[in-house]
């Protein structure tokens, strides 16, 4: 089943999960597996506004992430309007969404020709988002891009997050600092702000009486692991100062090695999180519409 309101669309599938996807910067806004509670952190004081970008659910940075250009932070894709241009729909076991963003629709935005698709599909247990992005100009381009995924814990320094030891990391905190992940899991205890180069294998993230999430991705390149600390959420004004333990970033994203994009070429990136006993983990490109 599907239903949408003048700005949300509600995904539904046969097993009872239900996601819904705000229509201004086509952002997933809450998810809940059958069974289970709500697995992404939305802040109440932040709700999807013409111009401005909600903290929280899962908002898309294109095609600029964070402040590393000439563009407005994250760019002007989770600010903007989409269009859903093809009907929800729910199938046994996924439900689907398609949303849509091109020039067209965020003039003066950017001199560049694109079009942009988000597919939302939700089963049992698991919530995959693709972006899609297509050059429809005439000249090359350069961007970076993220799911900025903002999920849910009941408190982050109670929580560990698996995958990414090793890797080389850029510490945002340490003023860029580019360094290698330790050994052991990662521990939270204050603000982090991390772009971890590289990752390719799954994550998994635990914390003792919550189901385990694995996350995985393709077509993305790196990952970034955010939260504000108790001293920036007292001055972020958008959030409840003492929300900040409630929620950790986990960003798929393509950031050290911008997406280079010719005339006429698509490039797409996937972000999965699953919990335990997810089904359906088959070829998920199966009825995947292109952009053309």
């Amino acid at each position: 089943m599907a239903g949408s309101s003048d700005a949300l669309v509600i995904l539904r599938n046969a097993a009872g999960d239900e996601a819904s996807v705000c229509l201004h910067g086509a952002q997933v806004m809450s998810w809940r597996p059958a069974g289970e509670g709500e697995q992404l952190y939305a802040s109440p004081l932040s709700p999807p506004a013409p111009g401005k970008a909600a903290r929280g659910g899962v908002p898309v940075c294109f095609p600029q992430f964070s402040e590393r250009g000439p563009l407005p932070k994250h760019g002007f894709a989770r600010t903007s309007r989409w269009e859903m241009v093809a009907p929800a729909i729910a199938t046994a076991p996924v439900a689907e969404g398609h949303f849509q963003l091109d020039s067209s629709m965020v003039p003066g935005k950017w001199e560049h020709g694109f079009c942009l698709l988000l597919v939302v599909r939700l089963g049992p247990r698991w919530l995959e988002l693709e972006l899609q992005a297509a050059n429809t100009g005439r000249s090359a381009y350069d961007f970076t891009c993220a799911l900025h995924t903002y999920l849910a814990v009941a408190d982050v320094r109670a929580v560990q997050l698996d995958g990414l030891q090793g890797l080389h990391c850029e510490d945002m905190v340490d003023a860029g600092t580019v360094r290698m992940a330790r050994s052991e899991a990662l521990r939270i205890d204050d603000e982090i702000d991390r772009v971890y180069r590289g990752v390719s294998r799954p994550l998994q993230l635990t914390a003792e009486g919550e189901p385990p999430r694995r996350i995985t991705q393709r077509g993305f390149e790196d990952v970034v692991v955010w939260n504000p600390g108790p001293a920036k959420a007292a001055r972020l004004g958008d959030m409840p100062p003492e929300d900040w333990p409630r929620m950790l970033c986990i960003e798929a994203a393509t950031i050290e090695h911008p997406v280079q994009l010719a005339p006429g070429k698509t490039w797409s990136g996937v972000q999965r999180i699953e919990l335990p006993h997810a089904q359906g983990f088959g070829d998920s490109s199966a009825g995947l519409r292109r952009i053309p």
